[in-house]
């Protein structure tokens, strides 16, 4: 499959103003990936490292992972990941 969108994996590091850790957004740790958003949901290659809680950055907008990416798989490998998306809004 082609994936013709640059992606950047946005994930929270280091501890909020309640000592949380790994849950501050002041400088997330960014992961580079390619992938296909198609409406809400973003297709990517099998082994993407990508989790609940992260953000996506497609093409100057952000979008918040809704939920488990899930693996969808043929009958003799892991073919992609699907991850669901909501637009986050400034």
């Amino acid at each position: 499959m082609r994936y013709p969108d640059a992606v950047t994996i946005l994930r929270p590091r280091g501890s909020d103003e309640y000592d949380n850790p790994g849950a501050s957004w002041a400088a997330p740790a960014e992961i580079s990936a390619v992938g296909f958003l198609m409406g809400d949901m973003c297709l990517m290659p099998p082994r993407t490292d990508v989790r609940a809680g992260d953000r996506l950055r497609i093409a100057d907008r952000v979008y918040d992972v809704i939920g488990d990416p899930e693996v969808i798989r043929s009958p003799v490998r892991d073919v992609l990941i699907l991850v669901k998306v909501d637009r986050r809004r400034p």
